[in-house]
C-alpha cells in the first residue's frame, strides 16, 4: 500500500464507509492503527472504495514527516497565507487534527481554498501550493463506478473538467476552470444532488457564454 493508494481510496482495506465504523475509530486509543488494522478485501489499487480512514493516515503522514501536529502545518503553510484565522479542527485520541472530517471553516474561506487551486495553487502573487501538484491532483486517477471519477481527495467531473471537494450534507467546494468559477455550498442535506443540480441547471448556464 502507498500513499497514492491512500489519496485515491484505493487501498484495498475492508472500509464500510458509514457512522458504525466512525463510532468504532472514534472509541478506539490509536486511531491511524485501526485503520491499518482493518482487514485486506483486495490488492491496492484494485478497486475505489471511499475510506475517510484513509484520510485520516494522511494526516498521520504529514504530522510524521513535517514534525508538528497536520492542523500546524496546515495553519503556518496554507491557512496563515491565506488569511485564514477562523476555523475549528476535530481532533483524534491523540490530539491530531482528523483527516476525514471536522475541520470547520467559514464559506468565504472555502472559497479562498478553491480559489488557490483554481490560481494553480498561487495567492496574492506567493506560490502557496506546487503547481505540478495541483494539476496531479486534479484529474481523473480512478474510475469510482459512478459518474464522477476520484483523483488525489477530490472529486472530478470529467463532463465539465470539474473537480470538487464534497463534504458530508452537502458541504461543497466546486470549481470549472473552463469558466474561472468557484462553488460553495454550506448545507444540511442528505446529499448533495440537488446542489449539483443548482450548478448544472442555473450557475453554469449564466456565465456561459451566449451562442
Amino acid at each position: 500500500m502507498t500513499i497514492e493508494h491512500l489519496l485515491t481510496m484505493t487501498s484495498g482495506l475492508d472500509w464500510p464507509e458509514g457512522d458504525p465504523i466512525y463510532r468504532q475509530m472514534w472509541v478506539s486509543r490509536d486511531w491511524v492503527q485501526f485503520v491499518l488494522d482493518r482487514p485486506m478485501v483486495t490488492e491496492p489499487s484494485r478497486q475505489f472504495n471511499y475510506n475517510s480512514g484513509c484520510s485520516h493516515v494522511l494526516s498521520a503522514i504529514v504530522a510524521r514527516h513535517s514534525g508538528i501536529l497536520t492542523q500546524d502545518f496546515t495553519q503556518e503553510y496554507l491557512f496563515a497565507p491565506l488569511g485564514i484565522s477562523n476555523f475549528n479542527w476535530d481532533r483524534d485520541a491523540n490530539g491530531l487534527a482528523i483527516g476525514g472530517w471536522g475541520l470547520q471553516i467559514t464559506p468565504r474561506d472555502m472559497a479562498k481554498f478553491g480559489y488557490l487551486y483554481l490560481h494553480k495553487g498561487v495567492w496574492d502573487g506567493q506560490q502557496i501550493v506546487p503547481t505540478a501538484w495541483v494539476q496531479t491532483s486534479t484529474i481523473s486517477h480512478v474510475k469510482t463506478g459512478q459518474t464522477l471519477d476520484y483523483g488525489y481527495q477530490w472529486w472530478i467531473y470529467p463532463e465539465w473538467g470539474a473537480y470538487t471537494a464534497r463534504g458530508r450534507y452537502g458541504q461543497l467546494i466546486f470549481v470549472i476552470p473552463e469558466y474561472e468559477l468557484v462553488v460553495v455550498f454550506t448545507a444540511g442535506l442528505d446529499n448533495d444532488a440537488p446542489l449539483v443540480a443548482l450548478i448544472e441547471n442555473f450557475i453554469v448556464p449564466a456565465v456561459q457564454p451566449a451562442d
